[in-house]
């Protein structure tokens, strides 16, 4: 993108614009001139790269979430930095980072000890703060991590669903050998199979799209169940040895029945339930939960989990090369916004704009 630069005068210093898209209010995304932002002291100023796009993006695009208009939208975002505030240390300029999807708030008593990754009042960038549509940005220091080298700009995006992942088999407590059902063959669905399979789990994907459940076969699933042609039950019983699963991830955003969970896990077996809903409310009946002594869990950030998500990626532990649909230019961005809008499957596969 270009930068404009205006001399107001011969005794002032010039004036940087920064081009931003921002939604003004549902369906309205323009794009902006402003002011580049001051880089605070423990701050950094971001060229933008690369951004990805998710359904919460999407939700907010369509006035579903408590959005404070205007704002930039998009939360997940590669780039370089081109400045540092003055008591920033540890990272040069240059250097190819990328954001954590919350701006950490500094007040609470996880980030005054210095767990950012903690923050009990996280504003997420594109819904409770500014993200990442535009030229430039500024974050904290504390919200961003470096990337080496031999992570490619469009796999790096994929950084947040991979931490999220590592987050939902610690929670689950698994182990080598155990059996986990995952409800959904979304991108964090397929991610987190993989990474299952790293702590040597036997994943089992259930989703209703075929062509879905073959982009899980193709990175290594070897057990997938159809919930549409197949008897989704009998299948994990059998697959299980009839005891059914050791554990069960349910990912939000799957189209799948939630109480399935149940149906699907052993007795004293562990769920965790991975997302956010963005539209509709999630109802459980909890009976069967206690019925069966189940252990439920939540994961909707990513912990600490980042730094060792940046190593799977690194390592090609994890692949994302057929997660994405495509790479679109910064001036595509509105009709991007405009035909996810109308599509039922935002959540299937990752759109990637680059800037």
């Amino acid at each position: 993108m270009i930068v404009t630069v205006l001399v107001v005068s011969n005794l002032q210093s010039p004036k940087y614009i920064m081009k931003a898209y921002r939604l003004h209010s549902p369906y309205t995304l323009k794009l902006d001139e402003m002011d580049v932002l001051p880089v605070g002291e423990h701050c950094v100023k971001l060229k933008n790269l690369m951004c990805g796009i998710t359904s919460t993006d999407v939700a907010a695009y369509e006035g579903k979430l408590d959005v404070k208009y205007p704002i930039i939208p998009v939360r997940q975002c590669v780039g370089f930095v081109s400045e540092v505030g003055a008591e920033v240390t540890g990272l040069q300029r240059g250097k190819r980072i990328i954001t954590s999807p919350h701006a950490s708030c500094h007040k609470c008593k996880a980030c005054k000890e210095s767990r950012f990754f903690d923050c009990e009042k996280p504003a997420l960038f594109g819904v409770g703060e500014d993200g990442f549509l535009s030229d430039f940005s500024v974050v904290s220091v504390d919200d961003v991590y470096i990337i080496p080298d031999r992570i490619k700009d469009e796999e790096a995006i994929f950084i947040e669903h991979v931490a999220k992942s590592l987050k939902a088999i610690s929670r689950m407590n698994i182990e080598k050998g155990d059996q986990v059902v995952i409800m959904g063959a979304t991108v964090e669905g397929i991610i987190l199979a993989q990474v299952a399979m790293y702590y040597q789990a036997v994943p089992i994907v259930v989703d209703i799209h075929e062509d879905l459940l073959s982009l899980a076969q193709k990175a290594g699933v070897y057990f997938t169940v159809n919930a549409v042609n197949d008897d989704v039950c009998k299948k994990i019983l059998s697959l299980t040895g009839g005891h059914m699963a050791d554990a069960c991830a349910y990912l939000v955003g799957s189209g799948l029945p939630v109480q399935s969970i149940c149906d699907y896990t052993k007795y004293k077996g562990r769920v965790a339930m991975i997302g956010r809903a963005d539209e509709a409310e999630l109802n459980l009946n909890i009976n069967a939960l206690l019925d069966k002594n189940i252990d439920l869990h939540t994961v909707v950030d990513c912990g600490k989990h980042y730094s060792s998500a940046i190593n799977l990626l690194a390592n090609r532990t994890v692949t994302v090369d057929t997660l994405y649909d495509g790479i679109y230019s910064f001036a595509e961005i509105p009709s991007v916004f405009e035909e996810l809008s109308n599509s039922a499957d935002t959540h299937l596969k990752k759109t990637l704009i680059k800037m």
